[in-house]
C-alpha cells in the first residue's frame, strides 16, 4: 500500500518497490533512510508527491484512497507482433506500479509478484545466450489482490488490448 504521513517535520512514504521511484523521488529532494522509515521529503514538496504516487501506483497516498479495495481478475491475450505489456526484457514486469512477476535470480524459472495469485498459467523466464527476459504467457490468469479501488481504471487503461480486467468487490470468491 502507498500512503504519505507527516512525522519529525517532513513526509514520509510507505510503498512498495518501483524501480522508478528512486529517481522521481530525488528529483523533488527525496532520500532513502531504510527499510524502517523508507522515503522522506521536505514537507513543501506534498503535492510533487502525491503527483510521483498517482504517476506510479494511480493513488496520491492518502488514506481516503485506500479506503475501498477490489481484486483485479487478469486474463492476458497480448497478441501484437510486438508483445510490450506482459514481457519485460532483464526486469520483472509491472503493470500501475505492482510488481506481477519477476523472473528467479538463478533464471531457471519465474515467480509472481506480492499480491499476486496465477489461476491458469504462471510467469516464466525466458534466456538466450546473451539475455533474459520475464514474460506471462498469452491465455494466464491471474488476480492482484487489494488494489483500491480509484486505481482499476488505470489497471484497464495499462493493459489495453492485451488482455481483460475484471474488477471484483471485496467479499467475493
Amino acid at each position: 500500500m502507498v500512503t504519505i504521513r507527516v512525522a519529525e517535520g517532513r513526509l514520509e512514504l510507505r510503498a512498495p518497490y518501483n524501480p522508478v521511484l528512486p529517481f522521481r523521488s530525488k528529483q523533488i529532494g527525496g532520500k532513502w533512510l531504510g527499510a524502517d522509515i523508507g522515503w522522506v521529503f521536505p514537507l513543501e514538496e506534498e503535492q510533487a508527491l502525491r503527483k510521483v504516487c498517482l504517476d506510479i501506483w494511480a493513488v496520491d497516498g492518502s488514506p481516503a484512497a485506500l479506503a475501498e479495495t477490489v481484486d483485479l481478475h487478469i486474463a492476458v491475450d497480448e497478441r501484437a507482433p510486438v508483445r510490450s505489456v506482459f514481457v519485460a526484457y532483464q526486469s520483472p514486469i509491472f503493470l500501475v506500479g505492482r510488481e506481477i512477476a519477476a523472473a528467479l535470480k538463478n533464471r531457471r524459472g519465474a515467480r509472481p509478484g506480492r499480491g499476486v495469485k496465477f489461476l491458469v498459467g504462471k510467469p516464466r523466464c525466458l534466456l538466450s545466450s546473451n539475455s533474459w527476459m520475464t514474460t506471462v504467457p498469452n491465455g494466464s490468469i491471474f488476480i492482484i489482490r487489494d488494489v483500491p479501488a480509484v486505481a482499476a481504471q488505470r489497471f484497464r487503461e495499462a493493459v489495453g488490448n492485451a488482455g481483460q480486467v475484471e474488477v471484483r468487490t471485496m467479499g467475493r470468491q
